[in-house]
């Protein structure tokens, strides 16, 4: 799967580039909400189909749109099945309950820190055999 990861931590995103790469995904790096969103919509705007498989992103980032705002963003230009997200965080579970309120109650998410295995194993959940993109619920 082509993959894109979003966090504003470079070793972050090694971390999550390595265990993604061992599993023969490309993977596309952004440490910022723009360069994920500019990557997404001039690729959808220029040949109509859009880049990713799946997109992985951190809550809380610096700037003028968190993690949320990107989640909220995308999912209503997206639907599930079309880019599916999922969401890593450290955010402690008084935030998380704050993001919660805007965010859907299935909304797939890892907390950080996290191991090699249990990132593996949610991406699986969107994996087919035949490689293509398949929701699995």
């Amino acid at each position: 799967m082509n993959i894109a990861v979003l966090d504003d931590n470079a070793a972050i995103l090694d971390y999550v580039e390595t265990v993604l790469v061992m599993d023969s995904h490309t993977v596309s790096r952004h440490l910022s909400s723009q360069s994920l969103l500019d990557a997404i919509f001039a690729h959808v705007d220029a040949t109509g189909q859009l880049p990713y498989d799946l997109v992985v992103l951190d809550l809380m980032l610096p700037g003028k749109l968190s993690g949320a705002d990107v989640f909220i963003r995308l999912r209503k230009n997206f639907s599930e099945t079309q880019l599916p997200l999922v969401i890593i965080t450290a955010v402690s579970n008084a935030t998380l309950e704050q993001f919660r309120q805007i965010l859907p109650d299935d909304v797939a998410l890892l907390r950080k820190p996290f191991s090699p295995r249990a990132l593996r194993q949610l991406i699986k959940q969107y994996e087919h055999p035949s490689g293509r993109l398949q929701l699995k619920m």
